[in-house]
């Protein structure tokens, strides 16, 4: 099923934990017009300005977002947040245009990665899916910590 233009419901609720994948699909079901944001409102202007993107996490049910370690409030339970990259494009680059340029309206924007280089974007919605005073965050994760982005 399209979610957006470039973007499948399949792609969005894909896991690497594959004795999981039946599960997590099945309880995305209740989040599709959330994913459906996620992809027109923050992916597809990624997208149109750099050309194809990898989601390499949409959502994430309750399971498998225990079985990766994520975040217990994390969004991508809730259908609202994708981690991408951009092939072709330093991560950096795309981060820089999302914070400075693109006008896209989200609720967090990350560079993260578990090493000193990056390796993924996390975008989630903004209002009225976080509070308005939580919106429009910019941070970097370095494997063990947040800090402010400044570019």
């Amino acid at each position: 099923m399209q979610l957006s233009p470039h973007f499948t419901f399949d792609e969005m609720t894909r896991t690497g934990q594959a004795h999981l994948q039946a599960a997590n699909r099945e309880e995305a079901q209740r989040f599709i017009s959330r994913l459906t944001q996620v992809c027109t409102v923050l992916l597809e202007p990624v997208r149109l300005q750099f050309g194809p993107v990898k989601v390499n996490s949409g959502f994430r049910g309750l399971a498998v977002n225990t079985a990766i370690g994520g975040s217990k409030n994390s969004q991508h339970m809730k259908g609202e947040a994708g981690d991408i990259t951009v092939p072709g494009h330093s991560l950096e680059d795309v981060f820089r245009w999302i914070a400075l340029e693109s006008k896209i309206p989200f609720g967090q924007a990350i560079l993260e990665g578990r090493t000193p280089v990056p390796t993924w974007i996390h975008m989630s919605l903004g209002a009225p899916y976080r509070a308005a005073s939580a919106c429009g965050q910019l941070l970097r994760f370095d494997g063990r910590r947040y800090t402010k982005w400044t570019p």
